[in-house]
């Protein structure tokens, strides 16, 4: 029997959510941002694996920038105390589109390869550090103040991301201008751009 309450036309979009705030560099935030994130997407009715597979990205995203700030902070000298993650997204019934900027170090996205524990296994670098696909390569673009960078090797944590994101966009900021095609320890911040249309919903007729 019809619910007579039921939207006649279920294509109905609703309003466009749109989230902006910046916390502190401090693991403990993470969880407060994802279940404001998972509500989000409940309330624009995506489905379960949309979710599941956008909290993953974002937590790694989130997570990143936390961890390379505090560890610029711990370098330099600084005891933290200030908002140096700003997490935005907005999330329409078509798209998902997210931004995350930090002030850390830049580098954990790439896992340089020397930082990576062999483990015992003359395979495992080849295991966690992977050449980007041609695939991957048409779906990121890097660029440093503003100017693109050759990708080369990219490392676990961003592979996650590209497999669950459709674009990623990466700006890292880099204090002393060096253009180079790695990240200099100037980096002084980075600006994580992502997009994702749902994947699993149904079409209803």
């Amino acid at each position: 029997m019809k619910n007579l309450n039921e939207p006649a036309d279920m294509t109905i979009k609703k309003k466009e959510i749109t989230f902006l705030d910046s916390f502190e560099a401090d693991v403990s935030v993470v969880p407060v941002i994802i279940d404001t994130l998972i509500g989000h997407l409940r309330d624009q009715r995506y489905p379960q694996p949309d979710i599941d597979e956008i909290v993953l990205s974002m937590d790694e995203s989130v997570t990143n920038a936390i961890q390379g700030t505090i560890k610029k902070n711990r370098s330099m000298g600084f005891s933290g105390g200030m908002k140096e993650i700003t997490i935005r997204y907005t999330i329409s019934s078509d798209e998902f589109h997210a931004t995350v900027i930090d002030h850390g170090s830049g580098l954990d996205l790439f896992n340089k390869l020397e930082e990576v524990p062999d483990m015992n296994s003359d395979s495992y670098h080849n295991q966690v550090i992977l050449y980007a696909s041609d695939s991957e390569k048409n779906k990121i673009r890097v660029t440093v103040n503003g100017e693109e960078i050759p990708l080369k090797g990219i490392g676990a944590g961003l592979k996650i991301i590209l497999h669950f994101m459709d674009s990623v966009t990466i700006d890292l900021i880099d204090r002393k201008h060096m253009i180079s095609p790695m990240v200099s320890e100037t980096t002084d911040g980075t600006i994580l751009n992502m997009k994702r249309c749902p994947r699993y919903r149904e079409t209803r007729r």
